[in-house]
């Protein structure tokens, strides 16, 4: 159903995946931001089935071609994203949106009308929150699974989209005194935001090409209500 695309605004080269609805000509866009393994075909899947239900998705590809098939790599690949390289997946996410946004993805009837929802796993469930901080006025939608909250500083003071953050009950890189803190944090500053944890799963249980921790009864119900979290919020 999709694509790999490849371009460059104001300076910036960005890659990734690009699925499209049938039918549609203009819409919402979901930005689909890759796990530490990187822009692997499970996430390719995730933009695909997003484009099932009516959205344009776009998976961008912040390692820029690098994946990893092991936890070793890919924490290397996910520690030099956040201790090096965020300014550039800065630039390439802002490049995004313009580059969409000049191409009528995401339109709906007049200029201000443009809707974006970002969603990511793991390193992406934490750039989508450091990314809804960073650039509030031109996200409308966030949903997080399970984001890291101590690997960069994510000022939850900027955030102004409605949030639907989801996680794990027994996430081993996530303590759920991390999530209280989130929650307080969305408390203090009246974030819109809802969290559903999953007991009893780990980390990553929506990744169905990981067997070893794939939940399918949470996975499918997260799903729709992802899917209507995005419905109400960008359409």
């Amino acid at each position: 159903m999709g694509k790999m695309i490849s371009f460059k605004k104001d300076g910036v080269e960005v890659s990734g995946y690009f699925a499209e609805p049938e039918a549609i000509t203009k819409g919402p866009l979901v930005i689909v931001i890759h796990e530490w393994w990187g822009l692997v075909p499970h996430i390719k899947d995730v933009c695909d089935r997003y484009a099932r239900e009516g959205f344009f998705a776009f998976g961008i590809d912040l390692y820029k071609g690098k994946t990893a098939n092991n936890p070793e790599d890919a924490g290397k690949l996910m520690q030099d994203l956040f201790q090096n390289r965020l300014p550039e997946a800065e630039a390439m996410f802002k490049a995004s949106l313009d580059y969409f946004k000049e191409n009528d993805i995401g339109f709906v009837g007049r200029v201000q009308d443009y809707r974006f929802g970002v969603t990511g796993f793991c390193c992406g469930g934490t750039c989508t929150w450091y990314f809804g901080a960073k650039f509030p006025q031109d996200v409308h939608a966030l949903a997080p699974y399970y984001g890291l909250y101590s690997i960069v500083p994510i000022d939850f003071s900027k955030i102004k989209a409605p949030v639907f953050a989801v996680h794990a009950g027994k996430d081993a890189f996530i303590p759920l005194s991390d999530v209280v803190k989130a929650i307080e944090e969305c408390n203090k500053h009246s974030i819109n935001a809802q969290f559903i944890i999953y007991a009893g799963v780990d980390h990553a249980f929506f990744n169905d090409a990981r067997p070893e921790v794939y939940h399918e009864e949470y996975a499918k119900d997260v799903w729709i209500k992802t899917v209507a979290f995005f419905k109400q919020h960008l359409e």
